[in-house]
């Protein structure tokens, strides 16, 4: 997981691919799958663009884990595209602000922070990118561009139930981008999962593209003329022949990149998290002082806190009759990203206490716990299982879960490095056909760090071992 800075020529015959093709085009639906290398092939084309100044500043639109983490990682990650300039707009409100000043060739913001920058800038004439990268495009699928009254059930001071009607009217993250998109000469927009609904989600990825020239100005005449809606159950179906005509339409705009070899070992992308200000400041003082007085907890020694403060970074905490006490929902924020960048694929989550199992699972309804479910690993392998939860130790040596998927995350550390070896070789094994991405969710600033840094310097250690006394042949 030690981060090592590559050479250009190190992009993989895929991503040299995609480059060209964000180079060549200036709109493109570029559709790879998750950990195929999408974010290094674009900043190798944005790299190069910048230098010759066809583009001059660049706005990449992303989820918040990966505006914040996965693209100023990558920039970092390759010795050429180490030179650009970045700034990311996603933290507090100043921060923001600060990063859109400072205009620097590369601007990351996540999605739910597009009213804001509408709001900040103040007017699509003070709107001074010229390329946009947006990164899992199927969040603008909605194609709506204003919110729409919801009704919200609330609670009142009698515990009454009182449904209240939230007014809608406000300009959608989708409507904020076709207000800008006169000014934007370039927009490149990447996913795994173009349509996970169907037909129906590609026009608002389209329009964003060419503004209506190939499907349509308007999305009720665009599914009027390809859909037919039940008037009963609002479900939408395509008419016959709809989806060769739709896919004939955007062939010169979306392109499909071939899957390549699959690598044998699995890819770490640690998801770094903050915990809320009051609750770190809280971390502090119990890591000080052994005990939390505003949560009732105490460690009673050294090799105690490790533990309790392992749980803290996870969320929840057990006091001393085992009674669990919440603290934040930090990871729980970042597994509700992972899951929607996942857009339905499969995902193993390995859980570190009991209360991480519970909360997650009270998220998820759906959530299979390995454990708990006799037919887990044959049901996961038949692909029935959208989100399997499980203990490292319940699932380790000799397990086989190559077949249903290819993406894991570790909600909660360990500091055991047989747990930790054992459960990462659950998807990386003969027969899995995708690259293996393992996600380790890791608060900052927390025993989270130092749980990694142990677990690195432990593998290190024994694979130097393996080495020392590998048999001569």
């Amino acid at each position: 997981m030690t981060a090592v800075v590559r050479p250009r020529s190190d992009l993989r015959n895929a991503q040299r691919i995609m480059s060209g093709i964000v180079k060549s085009d200036a709109t493109k639906l570029i559709i790879s799958g998750m950990g195929s290398g999408k974010t290094g092939a674009t900043l190798d084309a944005l790299y190069t663009m910048l230098s010759r100044f066809e583009v001059h500043h660049v706005l990449v639109i992303a989820p918040r884990f990966v505006a914040a983490n996965t693209w100023p990682d990558e920039i970092a990650a390759w010795q050429h595209t180490r030179a650009l300039s970045y700034a990311v707009a996603v933290g507090e409100p100043e921060e923001r602000a600060a990063a859109i000043k400072a205009r620097k060739e590369i601007t990351t913001i996540n999605f739910e922070n597009l009213p804001w920058l509408a709001q900040h800038i103040r007017s699509v004439e003070n709107w001074y990118w010229d390329a946009v990268v947006i990164d899992e495009s199927s969040r603008m699928k909605s194609g709506e561009g204003r919110t729409k009254p919801t009704k919200v059930k609330t609670v009142n001071k009698a515990g009454e139930i009182v449904i209240k009607v939230r007014k809608g009217g406000n300009m959608t993250r989708f409507g904020i981008m076709t207000t800008a998109r006169r000014k934007i000469d370039r927009v490149i927009e990447l996913t795994g999962t173009p349509a996970p609904k169907g037909l129906i989600d590609l026009w608002g990825q389209a329009y964003l593209l060419d503004q209506g020239q190939r499907l349509g100005r308007d999305k009720s005449e665009f599914e009027k003329r390809w859909f037919d809606k039940d008037e009963y159950t609002h479900t939408v179906e395509p008419k016959p022949g709809a989806e060769e005509e739709i896919l004939a339409r955007l062939r010169d705009v979306l392109v499909t990149i071939p899957q390549e070899k699959v690598a044998e070992d699995a890819k770490f992308i640690p998801m770094k998290v903050r915990l809320p200000q009051k609750a770190m400041l809280e971390y502090r003082e119990f890591e000080k002082t052994l005990y939390s007085e505003i949560h009732d907890v105490e460690a009673v020694s050294n090799g105690v806190l490790a533990n309790k403060l392992l749980q803290f970074a996870n969320g929840h905490m057990y006091r001393e009759d085992r009674s669990v006490v919440h603290i934040h929902d930090a990871k729980m924020d970042a597994l509700d990203e992972l899951i929607e960048t996942a857009q339905g694929e499969n995902l193993l989550v390995f859980y570190g206490f009991k209360f991480d199992k519970d909360a997650i699972r009270k998220r998820y309804p759906h959530a299979v716990v390995a454990n708990e479910c006799k037919d887990f690993v044959t049901d996961w392998n038949k692909k029935k299982i959208r989100l399997g939860l499980a203990h490292p130790a319940s699932i380790g040596h000799g397990t086989n879960l190559q077949y249903g998927g290819h993406l894991a995350a570790w909600y909660g550390l360990t500091f055991s490095l047989e747990l930790w070896l054992q459960a990462n070789m659950r998807l990386p094994r003969p027969g899995q056909t995708e690259q293996v991405l393992i996600y380790p969710i890791i608060a900052e600033g927390t025993y989270d760090e130092r749980a990694i840094t142990i677990l690195n310097d432990r593998d290190a250690t024994q694979d130097r071992i393996i080495r020392n006394f590998t048999l001569k042949t």
